[in-house]
């Protein structure tokens, strides 16, 4: 009689995301520098040494953390994220400065998410977002958003998110379009049950409707030359 014998599989690591630890500044920073697609800001050294502005950020107006391999001693990954430019860079939210507040208040920019090219395919990216997405919940945000390079979409789109170099967001003020130049993507994704993200005739990309609460879209709505009609 022959034996086969069994093959074991090689354990995933268990990753741990936790927040910023100052031990752990040096780290991060040389992990952020990984990241050359997202916009980060450049005073990014300057924001760590910052106390906490509010909920969910850590340092100044920013959520840092990191994530490491459980009893590793450097973190291996890591995430910046606050609020993304375009809720009070956008024309539409520059004239309506209660509009910027409440879009700076409830969506969460990821500028940065990086993991040291040793330690991918482990999960630790998808890690980093999931924790990010659930604090970002838990301080009543509605929608996450990032900026990516093409061969990225297929990553997000798996983690919930909808991808196009063109996003529409209904406002008060009209239709927010977000357009990012060739070789780059926006990718959104809700994180309230209100939030949807649609697709609607004639608009240049998905809609997000239902961010602001009140402006939802109905069936019957479409674009034309650049325009929302309901």
């Amino acid at each position: 009689m022959s034996l086969n014998p069994t093959v074991s599989q090689p354990r995933t690591p268990r990753i741990d995301v936790d927040l910023l630890d100052p031990a752990d500044h040096a780290a991060y920073l040389a992990l952020l520098d990984l990241t050359t697609d997202q916009g980060l800001p450049a005073e990014v050294a300057d924001i760590l040494t910052l106390a906490p502005f509010q909920p969910p950020f850590t340092h100044g107006p920013a959520l840092c953390m990191t994530a490491r391999t459980r009893r590793a001693t450097t973190p291996a990954g890591a995430v910046f994220a606050a609020a993304p430019d375009w809720a009070y860079e956008h024309p539409i939210s520059q004239a309506n400065t209660a509009l910027a507040s409440f879009l700076a208040t409830t969506t969460i920019g990821i500028y940065g998410l990086a993991v040291a090219p040793e330690h991918r395919h482990l999960g630790m990216a998808r890690a980093l977002l999931a924790r990010t997405e659930t604090i970002a919940r838990s301080t009543r945000h509605r929608l996450a958003s990032l900026i990516h390079k093409p061969e990225l979409a297929d990553f997000y789109q798996r983690l919930g998110y909808t991808s196009a170099q063109h996003i529409v967001i209904l406002t008060p003020g009209g239709a927010m379009a977000l357009t990012q130049p060739h070789r780059m993507m926006t990718a959104v994704k809700p994180l309230h049950p209100s939030v949807r993200i649609q697709t609607v005739p004639g608009a240049p990309g998905p809609v997000v409707a239902g961010l602001v609460p009140g402006f939802e879209l109905p069936p019957t709505a479409s674009f034309r030359d650049g325009r929302l009609f309901t």
